[in-house]
Order: structure tokens, then sequence, then C-alpha cells
């Protein structure tokens, strides 16, 4: 039952992740996507990593690090929904993630290799989840969700940054 999910499933400002989720097994879009993150990451110079398309944005380890803390947060997010719970969570204050943990003084591989174990960790709770549980929802801030929209938003969310960083960042 992990298929894309219906509008009713999420908020609509979630809508544009799950749109850049392609078709096909949502498990393995996840391995591939995370082949592809990962060969992307290590393709790129030392000298990039501390590069910013603006004053006011994240560097590229930061980036990878939000990605990092976006999939955990949404991991802890199903585990909670497929398991029944139903009370609301807070929504995920991404820039004082980023600010609070000092990404920059990790090593790149050993950053790629952290998005590489949690990446893995999503993909395992992902085969585990019955079928029927993907249906179940919860409360995040003013929306529902069903356990399914988290699992495409994690996708999606992870296929947004990466255009983003070829677009904005890396363009030549």
């Amino acid at each position: 039952m992990l298929i894309r999910p219906n509008i009713e499933e999420y908020g609509k400002p979630f809508e544009p992740y799950i749109n850049r989720v392609p078709d096909g097994n949502l498990i393995d879009i996840l391995k591939s996507n995370e082949q592809k993150t990962v060969a992307y990451f290590k393709s790129l110079p030392a000298s990039d990593w501390q590069k910013r398309y603006a004053s006011d944005k994240w560097n590229a380890k930061e980036v990878l690090g939000h990605m990092i803390d976006n999939e955990m947060n949404m991991l802890y997010r199903i585990f909670r929904i497929t398991r029944g719970f139903e009370d609301s969570l807070p929504f995920f204050e991404r820039e004082k993630a980023v600010q609070h943990f000092d990404y920059n003084s990790i090593p790149v591989e050993q950053l790629i290799e952290y998005f590489r174990d949690t990446r893995q960790l999503m993909i395992t709770t992902c085969e585990q989840v019955k079928d029927e549980n993907w249906l179940n929802q919860g409360r995040l801030g003013d929306y529902v969700f069903s356990a399914r929209a988290l699992a495409y938003i994690s996708a999606g969310h992870e296929l947004h940054h990466l255009y983003e960083l070829k677009t904005k960042y890396f363009t030549a």
C-alpha cells in the first residue's frame, strides 16, 4: 500500500515534494536516490562544500545536514503514525536544527555516511510497515498526514535539494 498518496493525505504546501517523486516502487526509488545522492556529493570538490548561492543560504555541507535532519524527522513521524499514534507533533524547525548543529566540523566522508545510514534506516523501516498501516494518519501542526504521504514527502525533499544544489549552487 506504499503508493502515491492522495491530496487528502497531506497538506497542499507539501504537494511539490510529492510531485518530484517519479512513478514506481517507492522503496526502489529511495534506494536508487540514495546511490545518486551519495555519488553527487562524492563528486563535489572539497572547495565547493562551503559554497553558498547567497549570503543568507546554507552551504553544501549544511544542505546535506538538513537533508539528514529531515530524513530523521520524517522517519520518526512515520514510526509514530504507523504504530497508531495520532497526537499532534510540532513542525520541524529546520533553521534552528542547522544552526544548533555544526555540520561544518564533520568531515565530508563522515557526513555522507551519516546520510547513508539515515537513508538505510528509512528504507528498512518502510520495508517493515504493514500495508494497512501506511494509511494511518497523524497530525503535524494544522495538517493531517498519512504515513505514506510522509514517506513520499521525504523522498521528494531529497530530490528538491539535489535540484537546488545543481541549479543554484553549482550551475557551471
